[in-house]
């Protein structure tokens, strides 16, 4: 089966799940963009840039909260609904799958995050987002691009947990929440203590506001970081399935 089968067939799995939780997916945007709001009034902004970043490096954590998600709970989710062996004994690639989800989760979750992104834009402003966004274009793209790479390979690590940790999906929800309130875009770094310091280091979307920020600098820590975290995603997803192979775990919810 081609790359392109694969992700259409989970684009279509997909869907129908978007088809029979709309409401839940509303009121989660709903929420989203509560949160923002309150930040916004909290912290207020001070010039278009500033506003960009953090429209951006929300709309970023969004959709790699989505992705994160759905990765850290593929694996259980197949084996809950009893269809882990029927996908596994395809003659489809395991990697070819996890193209797949990873593709149209992102092409999905993408409806979502620009709904959101309209929304906070036409509060913010039009003009002020165009005008701070204009001035950084080039940071935003590649930075994001960047962040998004290495969310990703923290996804691919949390999915290779799961296979032995099947509550991983609880840690996950701790990572999402400490990314979002501590990367930078809401809290200025100033205010955050040592330790924060030393454990953004590691994140993905921290380096991503760094960079939209101060620019190119931070272009090789943030290559750098995201590059470390798909090696160590990839290793520990190709270590646990195949513990989870010769333990016959692969199946299994438990």
């Amino acid at each position: 089966m081609f790359v392109s089968q694969v992700v259409a067939a989970s684009f279509l799995k997909k869907r129908a799940e978007y088809r029979r939780y709309w409401f839940d997916f509303t009121v989660g945007l709903v929420i989203k963009f509560i949160f923002f709001l309150g930040t916004l009034y909290a912290s207020p902004v001070q010039t278009g840039k500033e506003a960009a970043v953090r429209l951006f490096g929300f709309s970023l954590w969004y959709l790699s909260a989505h992705l994160i998600s759905k990765l850290g709970n593929t694996a259980i989710e197949e084996a809950y609904l009893g269809t882990a062996e029927q996908v596994l004994s395809t003659r489809t690639p395991p990697w070819q799958l996890l193209i797949g989800v990873i593709v149209s989760e992102m092409l999905l979750s993408l409806v979502w995050i620009v709904l959101f992104f309209i929304c906070a834009a036409a509060m913010l402003g039009f003009s002020e987002i165009w005008k701070g966004a204009t001035a950084i274009i080039g940071y935003i793209a590649v930075f994001c691009g960047i962040s998004l790479l290495g969310m990703i390979g923290i996804g691919v690590l949390i999915l290779g947990l799961s296979f032995r940790l099947k509550q991983v999906g609880a840690v996950t929800e701790v990572l999402l929440y400490y990314l979002l309130m501590f990367s930078g875009f809401f809290l200025s770094p100033k205010l955050l203590p040592a330790v924060f310091h030393a454990l953004n280091f590691f994140s993905p979307l921290s380096w991503a506001v760094q960079g939209m920020r101060t620019g190119w600098p931070m272009l090789a820590p943030a290559l750098f970081v995201s590059c470390f975290w798909v090696g160590v995603g990839a290793a520990v997803l190709r270590s646990q399935w195949n513990w989870a192979r010769k333990a016959g775990k692969l199946g299994s919810y438990v």
